[in-house]
């Protein structure tokens, strides 16, 4: 078992925390203690030696008493994992934490499901082990926003209980055979896990590939074959485009659920097996029903759990903007050692989150990137490497979001479009004043979050979080915008 040792003084968060450890596989396989002083921290990490730690930066009323626990550690020869957590921050007192020895720093104010992705990951990534048995094969380093991880938490809940089958649905691209991939991971080693693509197998041979037959069933069949949902027996089965299945697939599947029955094609015997079956589809189901296409007592047993995954384009912007930093960091990660990393530009890491992504979803957004960097030979990643497709897509939106209204669309400039504070940035004046021009972006990106939180007068400390700043500054920035308007 992995030792994690966490030094708060807030109560309500420590309890949090081991809510969420508790109940996330990613990490099921560590013994989470907490200490409320520096004191108590010291007493139990000598007793325990633990081989993470966890640490509040300000803690008994002094700020950054954390980084103080952290250098004294470093100090001392510890070389553990070591998770830096604050309600407020800046980049500066981030930047500390990295120099001072820390390998991670996150808010206290994010989900419980990213604080222990973000945990399970830095154990992982200073190579830690469990001894247990039943632990996850691996983490997925792709899981990322909000949407997978709690997709996530749901799985570890799917497999602490009884249900026999999950159905998955989707458009095209967001992400069903990653679902799957996270099962998968948190299946205990040994478990059988089979995936098929239904739609790659020739539809006069998919009930004998999933179901397998017996010498002589058919035409070629010169020997018997065990079918692979038999060779998921003590496991689980994927069935990807499970809308493919033939009618007689359909109604093998139906019987496999209900019963825990396998009849090979040309068989006669029936053979038991316990298998677990999830399965993806992008396809209408219920539609097919009705055009009798597909059975409607099989889609009844396989929504025992359904999971919707919701396409790009509605996720939130944050959200986007994670997915796009994190296929970044994918596409970084297959550079040479001696090669250049790529980069985005912010200007085209804004035109990417706010794309539609109508068709391919994240599957398209990944497909671009990697177009992109093609061109990029300076690993830096801008605009005019847009694919002309999605630059016409681009320009069409920003179309839309500009059309005036009837009585000024004579009279208006194109530049008046804009946000008033930022219509300078569009025609700046010599010498520039970059104070004015940060305050003009600073209103804008204002505006923004209250149209996105639906709160007209976001407080100093939400505004802190939100911009990466203090709450003195936040303030400061804040009254300006008051006498500026």
């Amino acid at each position: 078992m992995i030792q994690v040792l966490h030094l708060d003084d807030d109560a309500l968060f420590l309890h949090r925390c081991a809510l969420s450890f508790r109940n996330s596989p990613l990490v099921a396989h560590i013994n989470y203690h907490h200490a409320s002083s520096s004191d108590e921290f010291k007493n139990k990490f000598d007793v325990l030696h633990p081989d993470a730690v966890m640490l509040d930066l300000s803690f008994g009323g002094a700020t950054h008493r954390g980084l103080e626990v952290l250098r004294a550690l470093r100090d001392g020869g510890y070389r553990g994992p070591v998770m830096m957590m604050s309600a407020l921050s800046n980049s500066e007192t981030i930047l500390d934490c990295m120099r001072a020895g820390a390998n991670d720093f996150l808010s206290k104010n994010t989900d419980e499901g990213e604080l222990s992705f973000r945990l399970a990951r830095l154990i992982q990534g200073k190579g830690l082990q469990t001894q247990q048995t039943n632990a996850p094969r691996h983490l997925p380093g792709h899981i990322t926003g909000k949407s997978m991880r709690e997709v996530q938490q749901r799985l570890s809940r799917v497999l602490n209980s009884s249900l026999r089958s999950v159905l998955v649905s989707g458009e095209s691209g967001t992400g069903k055979e990653m679902v799957a991939d996270m099962l998968h991971a948190q299946l205990s080693v040994g478990t059988a896990f089979i995936a098929v693509n239904c739609a790659s197998l020739a539809s006069n041979l998919i009930e004998s590939e999933i179901f397998g037959h017996e010498k002589g069933a058919f035409t070629g069949a010169n020997h018997s074959k065990i079918g692979l949902y038999e060779a998921a027996d003590g496991g689980w089965i994927f069935l990807d485009e499970v809308a493919r299945l033939s009618l007689a697939a359909q109604a093998a599947l139906l019987r496999a659920l209900e019963n825990g029955e396998v009849r090979p094609v040309g068989g006669s015997r029936l053979r038991h097996v316990n298998v677990k079956v999830i399965a993806a589809t992008n396809e209408p189901l219920e539609q097919m029903v009705e055009r009798g296409e597909f059975r409607a007592d099989l889609l009844s047993r396989l929504r025992g759990y359904e999971i919707t995954l919701p396409p790009l384009r509605i996720r939130s912007k944050i959200e986007r903007q994670e997915i796009i930093e994190a296929l970044l960091g994918r596409l970084n990660s297959t550079v040479p050692v001696d090669g250049q990393e790529y980069r985005l530009t912010s200007s085209c890491l804004s035109v990417l989150t706010d794309l539609s992504w109508e068709q391919g979803n994240v599957r398209e957004l990944w497909q671009t990137l990697q177009a992109m960097s093609v061109d990029a030979t300076d690993g830096v990643i801008s605009l005019e490497f847009l694919p002309q497709r999605l630059l016409r897509s681009a320009e069409s939106t920003t179309a839309k979001a500009s059309v005036p209204t009837p009585e000024n669309a004579h009279s208006t400039p194109q530049s008046a479009l804009l946000p008033p504070t930022l219509q300078q940035l569009c025609t700046p004046s010599f010498p520039l004043n970059f104070e004015n021009i940060i305050d003009s972006v600073f209103e804008h990106l204002l505006q923004v979050l209250r149209i996105q939180s639906g709160d007209q007068n976001p407080s100093q400390r939400t505004v802190a979080q939100m911009f990466n700043i203090t709450r003195h500054e936040a303030s400061q920035r804040l009254s300006r915008s008051e006498q500026r308007c």
